[in-house]
């Protein structure tokens, strides 16, 4: 073999090998590519996906902020309501008009703790069964006394103390949940 035909055949191989060099060094960067494209791909839907439940989770919170709150204001509207009538049975005096307006306020605090127990979550309910419970007991008790001929004043007193107690063991359960502190 001559030098040119040993030259040209080194050539050869020389350019197939810097060929297939280059053919698995291309393959090698369009698969890292890829694998980095995907990997990127997963970070961003992962960074979405935790990004929404965030949001949903704030959301979820100032909802349940706001329902709870609603609840509340309409308990403490039924504790209002019921004091002056408290008062009215001891001084043996009729306020028909005080007591429809009460029983319209339990009805809204009912109606109000289906709100809740939507928004939840599950752990707040014993509470709030308590609290309605509760808050029935006191108006039966209290629409009791009024057509009853004599006043139980422990009975009264048992249902408000026992209504407050059921308010603020829902307010506890309600700063846990929203992330307050807890006394």
């Amino acid at each position: 073999m001559d030098q040119g035909t040993a030259a040209l055949i080194a050539g050869l191989a020389g350019a197939l090998g810097a060929l297939g060099g280059a053919l698995t060094g291309g393959i090698a960067a369009v698969r890292g590519a890829r694998i980095g494209a995907e990997t990127a791909a997963v970070a961003a839907r992962q960074q979405v996906q935790d990004q929404a439940a965030t949001e949903h989770a704030h959301w979820l919170r100032e909802r349940r902020q706001e329902t709870y709150g609603i609840f509340l204001a309409a308990a403490q509207e039924v504790q209002r309501m019921a004091q002056p009538l408290v008062v009215a049975l001891y001084v043996e005096q009729r306020r028909d008009s005080q007591l429809n307006d009460a029983q319209q306020a339990v009805s809204k605090l009912c109606d109000l703790g289906n709100n809740v127990s939507l928004i939840g979550p599950d752990r707040i309910l014993p509470c709030l069964q308590r609290a309605i419970h509760c808050v029935v007991q006191l108006d039966h008790v209290l629409v009791s006394s009024f057509v009853a001929p004599e006043v139980d004043r422990d009975a009264i007193h048992a249902s408000l103390s026992e209504y407050e107690e059921a308010k603020a063991d829902f307010v506890s359960a309600a700063r846990e949940i929203l992330g307050g502190v807890r006394n």
